[in-house]
């Protein structure tokens, strides 16, 4: 239930027409999606930790967004949030980091304390998305990325229903970009640049993503995307996806509420 834009390019870019300016810009898409905004920033996109803002606040309410769309970088990483579980709080904001990855979910995974496996770090906030991050930190292979990313989703998928298990990551080096479940992903490649959304950002000619792709997608040579499909047909199988429809009327901190109190019921057990 959030939205997320991602881009590679091959020298340093602003994201400033895409999340300020554009038809149809992230600042825009927070107006629905109100629960906080977030980015990381890799400036050279050589495996270095990327630099981070998170907020709690609706980007279209907060001044720090405009401030953040001057930031230049090789890889970005954007998330604009409606919460689903866990409230309005920093600890709860896209992206999640740990050294040079970072992470941007959009769905909600419902049972999301069986992600919290023996070895996985207890999460700082309360999110689903927080717990899968740990989860495909636990057992990260830097050599075998794709490798990594299938595991933890294919756990995810045998351990709980879930509405979308679409997200981006970067490892510093390049920006993977998945989608399962009944959120939309586009990629769009410009000269010298690729991005991936949510939504469609522009008028130009944006390409639909399929259930269970994931995108590759490197800074030194960004027109070529490499496609390829995770974990499936015989996992896919398994899966539960379902729509949550709880608190779609709530907006602000109203639904920040509703996200803290339906997550503390589910870590209960409940």
């Amino acid at each position: 239930m959030c939205r997320v834009l991602g881009c590679v390019a091959r020298t340093p870019v602003s994201l400033r027409h895409e999340l300020v300016e554009a038809p149809n810009p992230m600042i825009r898409q927070s107006e629905h999606h109100d629960s906080g905004w977030g980015m990381a920033v890799y400036p050279h996109g050589d495996g270095e930790d990327p630099a981070v803002v998170r907020f709690p606040n609706a980007a279209h309410a907060d001044g720090s967004f405009l401030d953040a769309t001057d930031k230049h970088g090789r890889i970005f990483n954007v998330h604009v949030r409606r919460a689903t579980m866990g409230g309005l709080t920093p600890e709860n904001t896209h992206p999640f980091t740990l050294g040079s990855y970072s992470f941007c979910h959009n769905g909600t995974i419902l049972h999301f304390s069986r992600l919290l496996e023996p070895g996985v770090m207890e999460p700082a906030g309360e999110t689903d998305s927080e717990h899968f991050f740990n989860l495909l930190m636990r057992d990260f292979d830097d050599g075998n990325v794709v490798g990594s990313l299938r595991r933890a989703v294919t756990f995810a998928i045998g351990s709980s229903p879930f509405s979308g298990l679409n997200f981006l990551f970067s490892d510093g080096d390049r920006l993977y970009a998945y989608k399962l479940g009944g959120f939309d992903l586009h990629w769009l490649i410009r000269r010298d640049q690729t991005l991936v959304a949510s939504e469609r950002v522009t008028d130009e000619s944006w390409h639909s993503v399929q259930d269970d792709v994931l995108i590759t997608l490197d800074p030194e040579s960004p027109e070529d995307i490499h496609c390829e499909r995770l974990v499936g047909d015989g996992v896919l199988a398994s899966a539960t996806i379902e729509k949550y429809k709880d608190g779609s009327e709530l907006r602000g901190r109203e639904r920040g509420d509703f996200a803290a109190d339906r997550a503390a019921r589910l870590a209960a057990g409940e």
